[in-house]
């Protein structure tokens, strides 16, 4: 992860990404719909703080039983003869654990095995996202160390955007003397979790603020994946709210498309070149693109005229939040070599 301090690194890299976008002018047409899930793919090699917290807390008999269980089923046992690294395999281990639903690894780490239904928002699903989002726990623990954050002085956070609690049950079994509370505007993803993972405090949040938590209340807010869907000025209105709930000197970390997005769309095909090159030109021009995508049946539900997909630049998000906010951490593409990653510190 780079610091703003390396500004020379960090603007070699932005113009790196902005050229890569550009040239997506020239790909081919692809589908400009695009769903709100992420693959769960096993991608952490670096800052696996959180897999490596959780792996640890197993015994060596714990292992030897998810792989004895691995080998009796075939699919799982292909997926598991070739990891790419060794964090890759301790993230096997740990949601392969899950999904068997193994009681020495589920005890020893504190994972939960309840999946969400069908019907119930979640990112992703299936074997290799059952013990949750190990790596955005990994990313959000990563970012707040490399800002120089001590997570031991970390008593209360909140998951701002927790759908069905990908995320922040991995935390809370990582790091359970943290008070974590998760709120999300999906009903049905607020209800499954409250059911199923109730050592988290979890609330129905609005489309708008206030949230019902009080002045600086919090240490530590993350938010994956929830600025890049914001239109621009109901996102600056969160980031007000963000610094309500926050006390001085807590930290956001939070995500947003940005250049590095133009050109991972532009690779993956998801968005069309005539698009590509709309989004880029407003970007250079504005500072941001905003696009309601969801149509009228909204977003697994939840409607908002003001919630759809958003690029912002780097030069507009530092522009809009300083000196509000202390800009401690910026990591282009960090998030799936797609979003960019904030480490954010109320002022």
């Amino acid at each position: 992860m780079l610091s703003l301090r390396s500004h020379p690194r960090i603007r070699r890299l932005v113009e790196r990404a902005a050229r890569r976008s550009l040239r997506a002018v020239g790909a081919k047409e692809a589908p400009t719909s695009v769903a709100r899930r992420v693959a769960p793919g096993l991608l952490a090699t670096e800052g696996s703080v959180v897999t490596n917290r959780l792996f640890e807390s197993l015994e060596p008999t714990d292992v030897t039983s998810v792989e004895n269980q691995i080998s009796q089923d075939a699919h799982l046992a292909l997926q598991y003869s070739t990891p790419v690294d060794e964090a890759a395999r301790q993230q096997m281990i740990l949601t392969f654990g899950a999904w068997l639903a193994n009681p020495g690894l589920l005890e020893r780490t504190g994972l939960s095995a309840a999946q969400p239904p069908d019907d119930v928002h979640a990112m992703a699903r299936g074997p290799l996202a059952a013990a949750g989002g190990l790596y955005e726990a990994d990313m959000v623990i990563d970012a707040l160390m490399s800002a120089g954050v001590d997570i031991t002085g970390v008593k209360n956070a909140l998951d701002f955007g927790c759908s069905s609690a990908r995320v922040v049950r991995v935390l809370a079994a990582a790091y359970p003397e943290v008070h974590w509370y998760g709120c999300d505007p999906n009903t049905p993803a607020i209800a499954w979790a409250s059911e199923n993972l109730p050592e988290i405090d979890f609330f129905v949040s609005g489309h708008a603020a206030p949230l019902p938590l009080g002045d600086a209340s919090l240490d530590a807010v993350y938010a994956i994946s929830i600025w890049s869907h914001f239109e621009p000025a109901l996102g600056l209105r969160w980031f007000e709210e963000m610094r309500r709930v926050l006390r001085p000197g807590g930290h956001l970390v939070c995500t947003t498309h940005g250049l590095n997005s133009i050109a991972y769309y532009d690779e993956v095909k998801l968005r069309t070149a005539s698009q590509l090159s709309e989004i880029a030109k407003t970007v250079y021009r504005l500072g941001w693109w905003y696009a309601q995508e969801f149509g009228e049946e909204g977003d697994w539900g939840v409607v908002n005229p003001d919630w759809g997909t958003a690029f912002l630049s780097p030069e507009w998000m530092l522009a809009q939040l300083c000196p509000r906010w202390r800009v401690l951490e910026f990591a282009p593409g960090r998030n799936q070599d797609n979003q960019d990653v904030y480490v954010l510190q109320r002022v």
